[in-house]
């Protein structure tokens, strides 16, 4: 019989899986069907402050279609003048401020209209799960904001592959479920 009392106790994950897990999980209770996004806000030490998603305004009812259309040509018609991206949402969500050192986790790179939010709010490190490569000149356009201001910006799998291989998975699995009714809301 072996001596067990020797053992360490250790995590099943490591912080970059769980913040970027929460992140995802967050992702989930999104209602937009062509991007599902998260964020997660934490302190330096690991404390969790912030979480959102990306979805509508408070008072905006999700069952109106012209929060939900696509046509990008027509600013009345697009959902982008109506979804609050999950940074913002989870900037807007902390229980402190100012979030001076904190660290942000993000399901897609941040835009440029995040980017500003983030260094605004006092954010100094940014952990990305993944970017949309056709957004070369958003990504530049963040990239030079958060070089300007001295914000760090790191993809997690250069970070932490095993976390990126964990949170991938968990991303697979969000992305697969299909949209159902409310359980209803917090």
């Amino acid at each position: 019989m072996s001596d067990k009392s020797n053992l360490r106790p250790h995590a099943l994950i490591g912080w970059h899986s769980m913040f970027m897990g929460v992140a995802l999980l967050a992702s989930a209770r999104s209602k937009d069907h062509r991007a599902r996004n998260g964020a997660c806000i934490v302190t330096p030490d690991h404390r969790i402050v912030g979480v959102g998603y990306n979805g509508l305004p408070r008072g905006c009812n999700d069952d109106d279609p012209v929060y939900w259309s696509d046509n990008d040509d027509d600013a009345f018609h697009s959902r982008h003048s109506y979804v609050v991206h999950a940074e913002i949402n989870a900037t807007l969500n902390c229980v402190v401020l100012p979030l001076t050192n904190a660290t942000i986790y993000t399901t897609q790179f941040p835009c440029p209209r995040c980017a500003q939010a983030i260094i605004q709010a006092g954010i100094r490190k940014v952990v990305y799960l993944r970017e949309k490569k056709h957004h070369v000149g958003e990504n530049a356009a963040s990239n030079k904001m958060f070089s300007s201001s001295g914000v760090t910006c790191e993809q997690l799998e250069a970070l932490d592959h095993d976390a990126y291989d964990w949170s991938s998975r968990l991303s697979d699995f969000v992305a697969s479920k299909p949209s159902s009714p409310d359980e209803g809301d917090i």
